[in-house]
């Protein structure tokens, strides 16, 4: 089908699925896609200036003047992932990467949420008291050991670690062990992978066993808390703590992302709306958007009693000044088949 015969072409019903893709306008990033849009609309606002017929009985419009004043987008988000959040809170981002921490300070309120630094902790101990003492740690896992690293171990005090033995392998039921003689140096963070050791390739997999050296007494779980996502829960009933007793925690925790919202501006996008006509054979209609400037979400739905969550955001399409030439849009465009 020629393009003249597109352009004439009366039957178009639409139903429009697809893509849409983003990137920051002024940038020569890939435009990346950001996930499953629900709703997506434009719409147009104007100006209407009406000079009244005065020439006869019965009035009406003698002439009339529109002009464009906002051409809006709205957005419904079902894909909450790290960027479009930070987008629709107007968020800074950073990341945390994996690690352990060794006896953080808490205090104790019973039926109350010990808050931890890091979210999500697993493996977690707690202690209650200053007595000095010793235990062990059978198999501690340690991902990705290259040469030359600080294997730091989860449950060290200041004083180093003793009796240490380490298996290296992908399967702790088929590791084999390492000899620490050029391999390693048991040192105060840990221990210290040699940057030439012959045992170790980067990578490698690190269970280890070691005695450690305790201060207070370990707490059981059973009976007077529970880990959760957000820290420790103590039982209003704990058998063995009190209010006010003063606890560490140790435990390890995995890589998580923070969105810091209300600390930036609103972002200029370029966006693409990658449609597929359902409608019409999944003919294609690609809408480019050269200048938007996606505001906050109008709401962030955390907890409902049914169904998804989503983010609705709004913006403005902006003009593009880099655009020229003759009947080319400093808005938007559509290319449809």
């Amino acid at each position: 089908m020629t393009s003249a015969a597109i352009i004439k072409r009366i039957f178009a019903p639409a139903g429009y699925m697809g893509q849409v893709y983003a990137r920051e306008r002024g940038t020569t990033a890939a435009p990346m896609p950001i996930g499953n849009v629900l709703e997506l609309e434009l719409s147009h606002k104007e100006d209407v200036q009406k000079q009244p017929d005065m020439t006869a009985l019965g009035g009406g419009t003698h002439a009339e003047m529109r002009r464009v004043t906002d051409v809006e987008i709205k957005m419904k988000l079902a894909d909450l992932n790290v960027t479009n959040f930070a987008r629709a809170s107007l968020g800074t981002v950073h990341g945390v990467d994996a690690g352990t921490v060794a006896n953080e300070a808490q205090k104790v309120t019973r039926g109350g949420l010990l808050r931890t630094a890091h979210i999500g902790p697993k493996n977690l101990t707690l202690r209650k008291g200053s007595t000095a003492g010793t235990a062990t740690a059978t198999d501690e896992q340690h991902s990705g050991v290259n040469k030359g690293a600080l294997v730091p171990l989860l449950h060290l005090t200041a004083a180093p670690a003793t009796n240490v033995s380490i298996r290296v392998g992908a399967d702790e039921a088929t590791a084999t062990p390492l000899t620490a003689a050029g391999n390693y140096t048991v040192v105060a963070g840990g221990v210290q992978v040699a940057a030439d050791a012959p045992g170790v390739v980067d990578g490698s997999v690190f269970w280890v066993n070691y005695t450690y050296a305790t201060v207070g007494d370990l707490i059981a779980a059973a009976g007077n808390y529970e880990v959760r996502a957000s820290g420790v829960y103590v039982l209003p009933d704990a058998v063995d703590l009190a209010d006010d007793d003063d606890v560490k925690l140790s435990y390890e925790y995995g890589s998580y992302a923070i969105i810091e919202a209300l600390t930036t501006k609103a972002k200029e996008l370029e966006l693409i709306f990658e449609g597929l006509n359902e409608a019409d054979d999944g003919k294609p209609c690609i809408v480019e958007i050269w200048r938007a400037s996606q505001g906050v979400a109008s709401a962030i739905g955390l907890l409902a009693d049914k169904g998804f969550a989503s983010l609705p955001v709004t913006g403005a399409v902006l003009k593009d000044d880099t655009k020229s030439g003759v009947g080319v849009s400093k808005y938007y465009r559509v290319r449809k088949v």
